[in-house]
């Protein structure tokens, strides 16, 4: 929503570290590899998952940044919002899509959207993937893998027992970015 270009500076030949600072900082998801100064993903490892994510980037210059752009906010939320109902409708007119509904009591920002595939197989689920890929339009599986918010993933808060209808929930839960650009 307000975009201070996330930056920040560490310098070490700690590689291990290296890829710690990185993770801690919001290197999830192998967004490590869009990054030229951080070590190869074999140092990282298994580490996006044993570590938590704090996403902590602002400074004082990244705020200056920032503060231009709080004037802009109510203009950008309103077209934010008019572009996810929009979808939202013409999804939830899809019978095997289902955008769950907004808490009334939420007055949103809808710079993403989640839905749920229904009544799909895992076969099906990977063929809507790549379909929407080879169209490119990026979107994500909360189940993958590799998604930070798949609970198996969280190693730093491992889930007491297995949770199978958590796990067979996210399967199927589908997570696309509406940037403004």
């Amino acid at each position: 929503m307000l975009n201070s270009g996330e930056g920040g500076f560490f310098l070490t030949d700690d590689g291990p570290m290296a890829a710690k600072v990185a993770v801690y900082a919001g290197a999830y998801e192998g967004l490590s590899e869009k990054h030229i100064a951080v070590p190869p993903k074999e140092v990282f490892g298994d580490l996006p998952t044993q570590l938590p994510n704090y996403s902590l980037r602002m400074s004082a210059l990244a705020a200056a940044v920032v503060r231009p752009q709080i004037p802009t906010i109510e203009e950008r939320v309103e077209k934010y919002n008019a572009r996810y109902y929009m979808i939202e409708e013409r999804l939830n007119r899809h019978p095997l899509i289902e955008v769950p509904a907004q808490n009334p009591k939420v007055r949103i920002c809808g710079d993403s959207i989640q839905f749920n595939l229904q009544r799909a197989t895992d076969e099906q689920v990977q063929k809507f993937l790549a379909e929407c890929k080879s169209r490119g339009l990026p979107c994500e599986l909360f189940g993958a893998a590799t998604n930070a918010r798949n609970f198996v993933n969280w190693k730093f808060s491992p889930a007491q027992e297995s949770l199978p209808r958590t796990a067979q929930m996210l399967s199927r839960a589908i997570d696309i970015r509406l940037p403004l650009t």
